[in-house]
């Protein structure tokens, strides 16, 4: 029994694969710490993470988990609050290890994440794997026996620790799949699958995986990704008799769209500082209040996230967001802990490309709607 690497690539798909290493250089260094990331890091960062927790059954959409992310009141169950909590901390946990020069892959960094994705809910194992009597069906696949996970699972920290010339995106495909076909815990095992794939992408550089997640992307368009696993994997785990090669074709294609919408985003950041210190010039305001005008723009804007984002103290974010709001840039909403910004007319009078951009990713749209726009 082996895993499932046997594939084909056909000519779009090595295509794709061109594409994706001409067009992921120019925002390989953007992190969430970078100043042009306080527009949009945070939405994304909500998308990724509604997106993923969505695909299992989570109701929360990219609004409710900021606001779950950000300590405000939310009117929801206390697992799904937990789900979408656990699921942040684990996202930022993978990213920050698979970015550490001296990272390598190894069953106690699988186990962490599994575990700080379930940590608190009802079938949380602490990130073990499955054991003797938790066979798994997942609709029509029948998962390997859990006699066998080990030996499987020690077979992918070996794969993973090789490093070949298998493209990065590839190989990031190839760990989504096969951790889902081996089904290694009790549970958690998609989200779990996204979080390692995503590492893989960072371990190439990628430092806001967020910005070109296919979670969202999954959520809105789930039967066709339960879909491209069921017509890949078969009935049942024999990677033998079921080469990857559609599922590379999927893959490739959803990836590639997220960072091509990415890379709009990144383009369209110049632009739209420009519109907004233009605005700010014609008004003898501060130029510097751009980018936590754009952040408005794009979604809810808070004290602690322009704090965290922007290294500034707490008090000194609060005074920032107080002047806005007396400049007539931004309205405030809610009370105390709770409260938010958004924009004033004259905020969203101003024309900008970004707020449409992260739209679009927030949903899980393809960007050919952008463009028919």
């Amino acid at each position: 029994m082996t895993l499932h690497l046997t594939y084909t690539p056909n000519m779009l798909v090595r295509e794709r694969l061109d594409r994706w290493d001409n067009v992921v250089r120019p925002g390989v260094k953007v992190g969430p710490g970078n100043w042009r990331m306080l527009a949009v890091w945070p939405a994304a960062r909500d998308a990724a993470v509604s997106g993923s927790t969505g695909i299992e059954g989570n109701p929360l959409g990219p609004a409710e988990v900021e606001e779950v992310l950000a300590g405000a009141a939310v009117d929801a169950d206390g697992a799904h609050i937990r789900e979408v909590e656990n699921y942040n901390r684990a996202l930022n946990l993978a990213r920050d290890a698979a970015a550490r020069l001296d990272f390598v892959w190894s069953h106690e960094v699988i186990h962490l994440i599994n575990a700080t994705i379930m940590e608190g809910l009802p079938r949380d194992t602490h990130g073990d794997y499955r054991r003797l009597a938790e066979d798994v069906f997942v609709g029509t696949f029948t998962g390997p026996s859990p006699v066998v996970v080990p030996s499987l699972m020690d077979d992918c920290v070996e794969w993973l620790r090789r490093r070949d010339r298998t493209p990065p995106l590839i190989r990031s495909a190839l760990l989504h799949l096969n951790v889902i076909a081996i089904h290694p815990f009790n549970d958690g095992n998609g989200r779990t699958a996204r979080i390692l794939a995503a590492m893989e992408l960072v371990r190439d550089g990628i430092r806001a995986p967020e910005l070109i997640s296919i979670e969202a992307y999954l959520r809105r368009n789930r039967d066709e990704y339960v879909g491209a696993l069921r017509t890949t994997l078969g009935p049942s785990y024999d990677p033998d008799n079921h080469p990857v090669t559609e599922w590379l074709d999927y893959y490739t294609r959803i990836s590639l769209d997220r960072l091509e919408a990415r890379n709009r985003i990144l383009d369209a950041l110049p632009t739209d500082f420009g519109v907004i210190a233009s605005a700010l010039a014609d008004a003898g305001e501060p130029l510097e209040w751009s980018a936590t005008l754009l952040a408005a723009r794009v979604g809810r804007l808070r004290t602690a996230a322009l704090a965290g984002l922007t290294g500034r103290s707490m008090p000194a974010a609060r005074a920032e967001l107080g002047r806005l709001a007396g400049a007539g840039w931004l309205e405030p909403r809610g009370v105390t802990r709770g409260r938010w910004y958004v924009p004033s007319a004259r905020l969203a009078a101003l024309r900008l490309r970004v707020p449409s951009l992260m739209t679009l990713l927030a949903n899980g749209d393809q960007l050919s709607l952008f463009d028919a726009e």
